[in-house]
């Protein structure tokens, strides 16, 4: 199938279960399109991984990863809509979807938070590499559907001392990127404390707009023009056994328009291993350096190893997106504490992609108190970023109904 094909037969994608009867401010069955101004976030579910597209008040477009995992269906959930296609090419649908309304047919910047499969894309069985070395899957799928103009990566070419894993996965993504270079298309490693390295071109137009790198390959931002430290000991310091591993490699970012802000941190963890190897909670870090914001994904699906006591009090945010799909999606105490669900206390909105029946199961003492288990969830920010609204759409069918949609949410934070 080539682009033109392609393009010509994409439809929109979407999906969510309704956990809890909440205000309907209009009835609504698609979500509207995109206007000049306003900032739209799209956290896909495939069930198969992590995806988000964007689109930027003057129609700069972004993915951050796309992810596609091989797990087994006892332990995760199907792809969605449904499995005729993989999970690369229902992203670049979705995205082809709902661009046009910016006027856009492909993506300016691809975001790669780390170099797992859930998040690049596992190889599919039976497969072999293209003449380019690689073996389309994930967001090089998405790549060979949707150009995507500028690949911003963790550590590219040389990675310093915080190698990807020898894996098959990881060697076919480095594939990709190298073949991309080969081309003469663009592929960075991402510069940590750098407010203008993702940028829109109608600065000018947008003034208040940033979107800021907070970590990346092991180092954080301190929160001072663009001064930043590894999280981690010197590598001679480390033992094998203590070693990094890829989640806490992970890009995060704050996104700032006018009022509203928005984090994502791909995997990063905050397991220290009971308190003996205190830097490895490089998520509080960086929630430190952000601060107060309004719309916060949950860093490694929620699993047990991430968004600890810290990374919800610094946030603080009105509403958390928990990109989840497997079994272990999202853990116990993580989901209470997303929640805020203590004596006394006003719940928070949480919206999940993808909770399946076991972990509903494991987790019912607070999954009635989700706003969403399962479905794209959207968020939609007003011109000049100082309200939004979060929909909720349906990931079992391409033609994207929407099955929730908020109130309005007034931003709290100060015009930076």
């Amino acid at each position: 199938m080539n682009r033109r094909e392609f393009s010509a037969g994409c439809l929109a994608i979407a999906g969510a279960a309704l956990l809890r009867e909440t205000a309907r401010p209009e009835s609504l069955t698609a979500l509207p399109p995109w206007r000049e101004g306003e900032l739209h976030i799209h956290q896909i579910d495939t069930g198969r991984g992590n995806a988000c597209f964007l689109i930027f008040p003057d129609a700069t477009t972004m993915l951050i990863d796309c992810g596609t995992s091989n797990d087994d269906l006892s332990v995760s959930a199907p792809r969605r809509p449904d499995s005729s296609r993989r999970p690369g090419e229902w992203v670049a649908r979705y995205a082809m979807h709902h661009a046009p309304a910016a006027n856009r047919d492909r993506i300016d910047y691809a975001l790669v938070t780390h170099i797992h499969p859930d998040h690049v894309g596992d190889i599919p069985p039976g497969m072999s590499a293209s003449a380019d070395g690689y073996i389309p899957t994930g967001i090089s799928q998405v790549d060979s559907l949707m150009s995507i103009d500028r690949v911003i990566d963790r550590g590219f070419p040389d990675y310093g001392p915080w190698q990807p894993l020898k894996a098959p996965f990881a060697t076919n993504y480095l594939a990709w990127l190298k073949s991309r270079v080969r081309r003469g298309r663009a592929v960075v490693s991402a510069q940590v404390g750098s407010a203008e390295q993702i940028a829109i071109r109608r600065t000018n137009r947008f003034p208040d707009f940033s979107v800021r790198v907070i970590s990346a390959n092991g180092t954080v931002w301190t929160g001072a023009g663009r001064e930043s430290r590894s999280a981690f000991p010197p590598p001679k310091e480390i033992p094998a056994n203590d070693w990094p591993d890829e989640n806490l490699y992970s890009v995060a970012i704050h996104l700032r328009y006018g009022r509203f802000s928005y984090y994502s941190g791909g995997d990063l963890e905050a397991d220290t291993r009971d308190g003996r190897l205190p830097w490895r909670d490089v998520e509080s870090r960086a929630a430190e350096v952000v601060g107060q914001t309004e719309v916060a994904v949950a860093n490694h699906h929620a699993y047990f190893d991430a968004c600890g006591p810290a990374f919800t009090k610094q946030l603080d945010a009105q509403a958390y997106i928990i990109p989840a799909w497997h079994v272990t999606h999202p853990g116990q105490a993580q989901l209470q504490r997303l929640l805020g669900a203590w004596p006394g206390n006003t719940i928070r909105d949480v919206f999940a992609t993808e909770m399946l029946g076991a972990n509903c199961l494991f987790n019912a003492r607070w999954a009635t108190q989700l706003r969403s288990r399962q479905g794209h969830v959207v968020v939609r920010v007003a011109p000049g970023g100082d309200s939004y609204r979060i929909f909720v759409l349906d990931s079992l069918h391409e033609d994207a109904p929407v099955v929730y949609s908020s109130g309005t949410y007034l931003c709290r934070n100060r015009a930076q």
